[in-house]
């Protein structure tokens, strides 16, 4: 039987993400990772990692505010931007970079540009910061990988008032936005969305004053999403929901077994996805009752005294009848006493 259009797109999609992450054939030159205080860069840019270990390409970190003893994973070459200009840091990023071979058959080595945060360069050298970015790229073999953090307010410039928003611009030079997001508030909002509720919100976007505690899930909701925006040369973008399950925390970074990569999921696909608006539906059906001021419920003494009551068309349901064949279908009525006290009233009336 062949794929569907749906199974082909997302078999399509899947390979696109795959290609992304091992760096493969220029898939993205510049990717830009937004994370927020829910949920952190850090297990897609160490999955970045192991796969470019495995793939042996050099590993760039440039520091903006991590520390050398802090950084989570293996890197080839470390630097630092502390005091240092951007031509200087320029300079400094591009002479660690690999000449390109000039023969045919060598494979070229592919570099890996990471960069822990733009927030100093959004705040700090606004006009400046496509030229230096752009100036990065200088072979189709290096790729860049940045952080934007979502949480964290930049000021406002007024210098010009044509200067666009930081964000605007990186998303603007970007080839790929991964945008992350914890899965149990991915779940959490579908369950929402198939009750027909509002949706919850977390983090910042609660409004709340003082310390804030984000949803915590289960440990049958580990993992994030990843909604992947790849933009091709066509101008075409792609997008699509992932969920990335990083692997056991005693796998290494410098371990080449495929075991210790990350499993990739579509977002669609998800056993819990999937079956949190089913599991919802027989929950509702089964044990949900209407909220109400008062109890609904019937005590065991009315339970028994319901069961009990013999209603008038019950001997008409018999097969033939109570009076026997030919009798089936007739509604079988005797009068109580009120009902005869009544009568006599309407008789006398008349």
């Amino acid at each position: 039987m062949a794929p569907t259009p749906l199974q082909q797109r997302r078999t399509h999609n899947t390979l696109l993400f795959q290609k992304l992450l091992n760096l493969r054939d220029g898939a993205s030159p510049f990717t830009l990772v937004l994370d927020s205080l829910e949920q952190s860069d850090g297990p897609v840019v160490r999955e970045f990692v192991r796969r470019a270990k495995i793939s042996k390409s050099k590993v760039i970190f440039i520091s903006f505010t991590t520390l050398r003893k802090k950084v989570p994973f293996d890197h080839d070459v470390f630097i630092s931007t502390r005091g240092k200009s951007l031509s200087n840091l320029r300079t400094e990023i591009l002479s660690h970079i690999p000449p390109p071979t000039l023969s045919t058959t060598a494979v070229p080595t592919r570099t890996l540009l990471i960069i822990d945060t733009l927030t100093h360069l959004s705040t700090t050298h606004i006009a400046h910061l496509s030229p230096f970015l752009s100036s990065l790229l200088i072979s189709p073999t290096i790729s860049l990988l940045a952080t934007y953090h979502l949480d964290i307010p930049i000021p406002s410039h007024h210098s010009s008032g044509y200067q666009p928003d930081p964000l605007i611009t990186l998303t603007y030079l970007s080839t790929c936005i991964l945008t992350l997001s914890p899965l149990s508030h991915t779940l959490a909002r579908k369950r929402a969305r198939d009750r027909s509720l509002q949706e919850p919100v977390f983090g910042l976007s609660e409004h709340r004053e003082g310390i804030f505690i984000g949803l915590k899930g289960s440990k049958k909701e580990e993992g994030l999403v990843v909604k992947m925006e790849l933009r091709r040369r066509s101008g075409r973008g792609i997008v699509e929901d992932f969920v990335l399950l990083p692997p056991s925390p005693s796998a290494t970074v410098t371990a080449k077994a495929i075991s210790q990569l990350s499993t990739i999921i579509l977002l669609d696909e998800h056993p819990l996805y999937t079956l949190t608006s089913i599991s919802h539906a027989l929950e509702d059906a089964e044990g949900e009752k209407p909220e109400s001021t008062f109890n609904l419920g019937l005590t065991e003494k009315q339970r028994r005294e319901r069961e009990g009551v013999i209603l008038p068309y019950f001997d008409a349901q018999k097969d033939g009848g109570a009076s026997g064949a030919g009798e089936g279908g007739r509604i079988l009525y005797e009068m109580g006493a009120e009902d005869r006290e009544d009568f006599d009233d309407e008789e006398d009336e008349i």
